[in-house]
């Protein structure tokens, strides 16, 4: 009987470890199909900015001394490969692998909000301060998750401290209409 027993653990660990190799070497759908050299590829730019923090003295506080870059750039404009179809949120997330810069988010790949960027945070600058993306200059009305990238585009994040009236390019009537209706 204890032969018996000894053999069956045997062979479950056996097909236990056979299942669990098995299931490590099958392509997940997100990876599916990344290492063909077919994949289409297109170049975009993206940059990382906060000098609204920066001019409203955030870097004179004892908590921003040596995190804050004291010109404001977080990221200098640089030029990355991306994949066709990928969004703004996409270029981010390879921002953050490719040069370890910290973000974090709340909700889904689509309805994607960014909440910090190199430890930089909403609210961090005042009750109306967060970060906005523009892209070749014009700030977009969607999530980042929902914009999807074309070759050559030219991203820009930038930290406000005022629901985008201190930042050119916003619509700063909009801006005021909405912090008129929720003060």
């Amino acid at each position: 009987m204890i032969k018996i027993k000894q053999k069956l653990w045997k062979i479950t660990a056996i097909l236990s470890a056979c299942l669990l190799l098995a299931g490590c070497a099958q392509e997940t759908p997100d990876r599916a199909g990344s290492s063909k050299t077919s994949e289409e590829k297109m170049d975009v730019s993206v940059e990382i900015r906060c000098d609204t923090a920066i001019k409203k003295g955030l870097t004179k506080q004892k908590k921003w001394k040596g995190v804050l870059p004291k010109d404001g750039c977080m990221l200098k404009k640089e030029k990355m490969q991306v994949k066709k179809g990928s969004s703004v949120f996409d270029l981010l997330c390879e921002v953050q692998d490719a040069k370890g810069i910290q973000m974090e988010y709340s909700g889904g790949k689509k309805t994607a909000y960014i909440q910090g960027i190199g430890n930089l945070y909403e609210q961090d600058g005042g009750r109306w301060s967060g970060w906005m993306y523009s892209v070749n200059g014009k700030y977009a009305k969607v999530s980042c998750g929902e914009y999807t990238l074309k070759d050559g585009d030219e991203v820009q994040w930038n930290y406000s401290c005022d629901l985008g009236a201190d930042l050119k390019g916003t619509d700063k009537e909009k801006a005021k209409e909405w912090k008129e209706k929720n003060e």
